[in-house]
């Protein structure tokens, strides 16, 4: 009854502060407002709340709505990210390495904890794997969630502010289309049903296959490969934009739970190292999505979000926001996870020999 009570007050909480963003026009508003306004509720009450299945949902809606954007043209465009895939990964782990080694000898932090305080995988999985080499997970801890608040709250509002590509006019533009698509009556409501019949198979299958490889990124592509395939097929897949809007608040809703009042004790004690976090991710971010633009043809938009340091998920949630393509968005994202979690500990170990 306890748990029930707190995630009431923490959706109330969470739809309130998306709402007040989204209204002001701030820069995917809904995820950001939820985030902030749940991280005070943790802090203050430390009883904010998201069960783990609002995080199995949250991925397969946005798998859901990227796959059922896709075209058989954007599938066939997919093998064209390759190079990009590469590029981000190689940079962004040879950038964060770098980040990494740096804080190591300005703060004096052991040289496992400095590496994964920097890491650009999943909070969780970082901070595991630090306790397994023997770092100092608090501290990646707080500093992983720093990175996270450095995502959301700078770096995309960026994304926003350094480009054109999601002005009103745009948004005005992709309203009249979708409403003109839009089915109504009893065919709106068997296509919806059908819709969540497709996505509940995907995030079955995405769930199953993440509990066998322990990879929680799995359950969106998983919705996204199998709800790509449908609708290409059919063109019968729809789901109504508030859908989306709702998912951004539980999905900010869930990033907030993870601030709490211990992780703001222990920033006090990294301030430093969290000042050139927050720095240097934002500088990789702009400097990353440059050179993605330039040197692989991806629109400025899209590479800014592709090659943000936070989840594959959020990433892609948003991505329709900005005037992105949310598929690039996706690949990317989740090239970089995968690259992270499967290579990233290794080459730590190599370096923690050399140091």
């Amino acid at each position: 009854m306890h748990e029930i009570y707190w995630f009431l007050i923490t959706v109330i909480v969470a739809a309130t502060g998306g709402i007040i963003l989204y209204k002001l026009n701030f820069p995917a508003g809904m995820m950001v407002g939820a985030l902030i306004c749940v991280g005070a509720l943790s802090i203050i009450t430390g009883n904010a709340y998201m069960p783990k299945s609002v995080k199995v949902v949250t991925k397969t809606v946005t798998g859901l709505f990227v796959g059922m954007n896709m075209t058989i043209d954007m599938v066939r465009n997919l093998k064209k990210l390759f190079k990009p895939a590469i590029v981000l990964v190689v940079l962004i782990i040879s950038l964060c390495f770098g980040m990494g080694v740096f804080l190591y000898y300005l703060t004096g932090i052991d040289v496992v904890t400095a590496l994964f305080c920097v890491a650009p995988g999943g909070m969780t999985d970082m901070t595991l794997m630090t306790m397994d080499m023997g770092g100092d997970a608090a501290v990646v801890a707080v500093l992983q969630v720093m990175r996270l608040l450095t995502v959301y709250c700078i770096s995309m509002p960026l994304v926003k502010w350094t480009t054109k590509k999601a002005d009103r006019e745009e948004e005005v533009r992709n309203e009249r289309i979708e409403k003109a698509a839009k089915p109504i009556g009893q065919e709106r409501r068997r296509r919806i049903s059908l819709t969540v019949c497709v996505a509940t198979i995907g995030g079955t299958v995405g769930y199953i296959l993440s509990k066998c490889f322990d990879f929680g990124v799995l359950i969106l592509l998983a919705t996204m490969i199998i709800c790509a395939a449908v609708n290409i097929k059919t063109g019968k897949l729809y789901m109504p934009r508030s859908v989306r809007r709702v998912t951004q608040i539980f999905s900010g809703a869930l990033i907030g739970t993870s601030v709490t009042y211990e992780s703001l004790v222990n920033l006090q004690k990294v301030i430093v190292p969290a000042v050139f976090l927050c720095c240097g991710f934002v500088l990789i971010n702009q400097l990353l999505a440059r050179v993605i633009h330039k040197v692989c043809k991806i629109d400025l938009v899209t590479a800014m979000l592709s090659t943000s340091a936070g989840g594959a998920s959020e990433s892609a949630l948003v991505a329709a926001d900005f005037g992105a393509d949310p598929s690039i968005v996706s690949v990317l994202q989740i090239s970089r996870m995968v690259c992270t979690t499967a290579f990233y500990p290794l080459v730590v170990q190599l370096l923690y020999q050399l140091l």
